[in-house]
């Protein structure tokens, strides 16, 4: 089981952004298969539930997300707004919830 924890940094508030958040909604959504779970926490967060995924397959999925969001973007440097993806994969002891709970407290990079 894994859990890829993201976050779309700045921008809250404007008409680009909104419209950059529903494109990774979007994308998240797409990316999401049965028994995954998409969640969205407020504007610039979310959360896809991945029960019966390795870790290596949650960082290949991370890779994707993360190529089509910027493909979206125009795949630009000018434009790339620092998507941030974090995997949380528990350990054997430990349990999904336990391992999103660490993965939040990490610091930011």
């Amino acid at each position: 089981a894994s859990v890829l924890l993201g976050e779309l940094p700045g921008g809250q508030g404007d008409v680009a952004y909104d419209r950059m958040a529903r494109q990774f909604t979007d994308i998240v959504r797409a990316e999401a298969r049965d028994p995954h779970r998409v969640v969205r926490m407020g504007r610039s967060r979310f959360q896809l539930l991945l029960p019966e995924t390795s870790s290596r397959a949650a960082h290949a999925a991370a890779d994707r997300l993360q190529r089509a969001f910027t493909a979206t973007q125009g795949g630009s440097s000018a434009f790339r707004p620092g998507l941030r993806i974090e995997i949380a994969t528990p350990h054997r002891t430990e349990s999904l919830e336990g391992a999103v709970e660490l993965a939040e407290r990490r610091p930011r990079s």
